[in-house]
Formats: structure tokens, C-alpha cells, sequence
């Protein structure tokens, strides 16, 4: 059940219409990482999901973007001011001429659509893609401060890149408490899952934890150990101890209740 209450959030303050920033304000309501998107994403994910905890985050953080929404429309509406006289060089002509309010569009006038939208199924996955999603969304706010002069409006994006930031630190906890499932349980399909391919070679390669311990072999010359021509047929080395095996099937990594069945030794 859904309940719209008519508080807002936060209460939004426009000194004075602002047509030209409007249509930069656009980005965050109706582009791909406007608060449209996070509340579908992040509602879309929680229907799929089946951990009660996660799922309550998911929706809670999804209620509070329509909320956000809803404070950027009508801060928009606020910016375009009165349209019954539109002057000619009007930044806002195509909110203006359309209704007088906010539309589905981003900033260059592309409508949303739901291709914005990124829901796999996979808890880690998922969660790593809301946390982003955050962080991109604080830096379009982080952009837009430096567009207006009008300190009601900076206040309201102060306060809505301050929400980002809270969120992605949510979502940056939830995934410390499903390590090691989904995509990142360690099933390791080859030894290659550990090992660096130094590619792009000269001057400045660099080593760091990103190509260096935690189980890394660094790979300096990749083409002449693993490159050649194609060779088909038998696979010519056997299976390695971390290799997936034939028979191997992957119902587990996504379903706790299932029991993998044991291999039959006459085989």
C-alpha cells in the first residue's frame, strides 16, 4: 500500500523563476541518474528479493526517492515560473509549451525510459550497482550546485547530495553482510580468476593491490605465455584443482535450498 502524504521531505525555496537552470535540473528528474530511476531501481530489485532485511532497505530507500522526486518537481515547477506569456527567448520553451511543469526528460530533452533501470537478480550485483548509482547522482548534484546562484535551491541540492551519501553508505554495508554470495562467492571457475594480464605495457606500468598479492600472479608478458595460434580439438592440459569440472552446474549459487546431487562413482 502506498500513501502519499503531503509534507514534503524537505520544504522547497525558490527565491526567483530560473528557466535556464530548470531545464539543468531536468537531468535529475527524468535522466539516468535521477531520483525516477533510483526509486524503480531500487523497488524492481526488492520484488526479487528474497532477503527480509535486504529487501526492507531496498524499499525504504525507494519510498524516500519518490520523495526526492517529488521535491525536484516542484522545485522545477518553481523554477519555470508563470506561462502565460512566454517571451521568445524563453530557456524552458518545451516544459513551458507543454503544461507548465516538469516533464520525463533529462537535461538535452531525452525522455526516460526504463533501459535506465539496472536489476539482475543477484543481491551483490545489484547493491553494487546501487551504490554507484549513488555516487553519480551526488556528483550531478555536485554540478548542478555550481549552476545557480539562488540559495534556496543550492540548500535543497546541499540536502539531496547529503541523502546520496547516506544511501550509498547503506548500500556500501549491506554488501559487507552478503560477502562471499552470489557473484562474489569464491568458486574460482580457472586459476585465471587470480591473475593479472599486463596489456598495456611501457612506460608507467604501475603495480598496486589492484595487480599484487591477494592471491595475484602478475602475468608480464601474457601474449608469448598464453598467445599463439588457435588450436582446436581435446583440450590439451587436464582440468586444474580450481577448474570447473564437466557435470558441474551452478544451481547453488542463487538458490540456498538447493541440494547439489552427489556424483555417481560407476560414472
Amino acid at each position: 500500500m502506498f500513501k502519499h502524504v503531503k509534507d514534503m521531505e524537505y520544504t522547497v525555496h525558490v527565491d526567483k523563476p530560473d528557466p535556464r537552470f530548470a531545464v539543468l535540473l531536468l537531468e535529475q528528474f527524468g535522466g539516468g541518474n535521477g531520483e525516477l530511476k533510483a526509486a524503480m531501481q531500487y523497488f524492481s530489485q526488492s520484488l526479487g528479493c528474497n532477503d527480509p532485511k535486504i529487501r526492507d532497505l531496498l524499499q525504504d530507500i525507494a519510498a524516500e526517492e519518490l520523495s526526492h522526486l517529488e521535491m525536484v518537481g516542484e522545485c522545477l515547477a518553481m523554477l519555470i515560473g508563470p506561462v502565460d506569456n512566454i517571451p521568445k527567448d524563453f530557456s524552458a520553451n518545451h516544459m513551458a509549451l507543454l503544461g507548465g511543469g516538469p516533464l520525463l526528460v533529462n537535461s538535452a530533452g531525452v525522455p526516460w525510459t526504463a533501459n535506465f533501470v539496472n536489476s539482475t537478480g543477484d543481491l551483490y550485483t545489484d547493491l553494487s550497482s546501487n551504490a554507484g548509482a549513488e555516487l553519480r547522482a551526488k556528483l550531478v548534484y555536485e554540478r548542478l550546485l555550481q549552476q545557480t546562484d539562488d540559495a534556496g535551491v543550492k540548500d535543497m541540492i546541499r540536502f539531496l547530495l547529503s541523502r546520496e551519501e547516506s544511501h550509498n553508505f547503506s548500500f556500501m554495508q549491506a554488501l559487507e553482510t552478503i560477502k562471499g554470495t552470489g557473484v562474489n562467492k569464491d568458486f574460482r571457475d580457472s586459476d585465471f580468476s587470480k591473475k593479472y594480464m599486463n596489456m598495456s605495457t611501457g612506460q608507467g606500468d604501475s603495480r598496486g593491490p589492484w595487480n599484487q598479492g591477494n592471491e595475484f600472479s602478475y602475468e608480464e608478458n601474457p601474449n608469448e605465455k598464453y598467445g599463439g595460434p588457435a588450436q582446436y580439438g581435446k583440450d590439451p592440459q587436464q582440468a586444474g584443482a580450481r577448474e570447473v569440472q564437466p557435470g558441474y552446474n551452478d544451481n547453488t549459487r542463487n538458490n540456498p535450498q538447493y541440494s547439489q546431487p552427489q556424483p555417481n562413482p560407476k560414472h
